[in-house]
């Protein structure tokens, strides 16, 4: 399915044909992060850092609802209908998966995306809804390049067990400081 934000006129528009979503488009937002693991080492304060690759993408795109009287659509219409959008489900019987048309998510790489949270307040004050709809990536680039570039590497060595951060020959050299040091 087919997104298309177009954040010159304020519209959303899905599908193929392209069909306008109703709501004023106030804010795209994308963001990503790497993933750090944080490793304890003996002897050593603090943690040291294991960067794992990137998160995936992750896109909002904040609408604000309103009352249409010349559609006869009250704000309630269109909040239902974008919650039939995100629960949606494909063919497969799955969610929904969205190619996105827009400059600032090509910039980024990402393409597909899933409507991954809805969330929508109202205003005690205002006749308005504001929407979030939260999307992440599905079948991220980088995974993707970094499942390419080691194809030549043994299925087994995934498996096996990491590699120790003291060798061998280091963990002999110390045993013979600490013996040292003892005689002190």
């Amino acid at each position: 399915m087919i997104l298309r934000l177009d954040s010159d006129e304020g519209i959303v528009k899905i599908g193929s044909p392209p069909v306008e979503i109703p709501g004023i488009i106030e804010s795209i937002k994308i963001s990503d992060a790497l993933l750090i693991e944080n490793a304890d080492i003996q002897g050593r304060s603090g943690k040291v850092k294991v960067v794992q690759g990137w998160g995936d993408v992750a896109m909002q795109i904040s609408l604000s609802l309103i009352d249409n009287p010349g559609a006869k659509k009250t704000r309630w219409d269109s909040l239902k209908e974008i919650a039939g959008i995100f629960k949606k489900v494909g063919s497969n019987g799955k969610p929904e998966v969205y190619t996105v048309s827009h400059p600032m998510i090509g910039a980024w790489g990402t393409k597909q995306l899933l409507i991954s949270s809805l969330e929508s307040t109202e205003y005690r004050t205002r006749r308005k809804i504001a929407v979030a709809i939260e999307f992440v990536e599905h079948d991220s680039a980088v995974g993707i390049i970094q499942d390419r570039q080691s194809p030549d590497a043994p299925a087994d060595a995934a498996q096996s067990a990491p590699a120790p951060l003291v060798s061998d020959q280091q963990r002999r050299g110390l045993g013979k400081l600490e013996e040292r040091y003892a005689q002190l």
